[in-house]
């Protein structure tokens, strides 16, 4: 297929088509629409996915669901603060897979959506309990009167979800000997156990595809154990 720059150079416009025209000014039309991604590869039944968010959205009482084509809807709400609320709310999924959503800002269409981002809540186990760097998070699990201390520190985190989920990280405290701290994602949904990453399964990664006649099941470096059952009964506080 040409170059689409090389094919617009051959185009030779007739004086109609050549005339520019004045747009009015710009009208925010995007306040009630968000952009989702479903990350699978299997085609989506839109239907099924439409029963599958008005059962999730059961108290949002009119939406409306288009299909953009590769997995992605365009959501039309009636309400102009849902879009805002369900990105604050998600994780969202559909048959375990994560679905992304974009809430296009001023001129963007719908074409300029990216879904490179979703919010996680993760425990963090044996974190040093006097070392809390709430900047790094969107939120803290906190009781009322501040106190986030337990078996495990719990925060909301923004993550890119291109890249490998972290198995935990070496943290330094001070003089003291350097110590790993484990993290466990709650209600981790359908990824990699080859490379890790949110955005398709071990059957689509390419270490199985390019090379699924010397790999092993056996050798894979990442596993269930990244999950955790949600952690119930606990209020939240938005970090400083």
């Amino acid at each position: 297929m040409d170059d689409p720059a090389k094919q617009w150079a051959r185009l030779s416009l007739k004086a109609k088509e050549n005339q520019t025209i004045d747009l009015p000014p710009a009208v925010e039309c995007n306040s009630r629409i968000l952009v989702a991604k479903l990350f699978t590869k299997r085609k989506v039944n839109l239907e099924a996915l439409t029963r599958t968010l008005r059962s999730m959205w059961r108290s949002i009482q009119t939406f409306e669901v288009r299909d953009l084509g590769s997995n992605t809807v365009l959501l039309i709400f009636e309400d102009e603060s849902v879009p805002q609320k369900l990105m604050m709310q998600g994780l969202w999924t559909f048959d375990k897979y994560l679905i992304g959503l974009n809430k296009p800002l001023g001129e963007e269409s719908v074409e300029d959506a990216t879904f490179d981002r979703a919010s996680f809540w993760v425990q963090m186990h044996n974190h040093p309990l006097c070392r809390i760097y709430t900047a790094t998070v969107e939120q803290v699990d906190a009781s009322t009167i501040g106190e986030c201390r337990g078996r495990f520190l719990r925060v909301r985190i923004q993550l890119d979800i291109n890249q490998p989920l972290c198995r935990g990280r070496m943290v330094n405290i001070g003089e003291a000997e350097s110590q790993w701290v484990a993290f466990q994602y709650e209600k981790l949904l359908i990824f990699c156990y080859w490379c890790s990453v949110l955005n398709h399964d071990e059957k689509d990664c390419h270490l199985w595809t390019d090379g699924s006649a010397t790999v092993r099941t056996e050798d894979q470096q990442y596993s269930a154990w990244l999950l955790t059952r949600p952690h119930h009964k606990s209020s939240t506080v938005t970090s400083g």
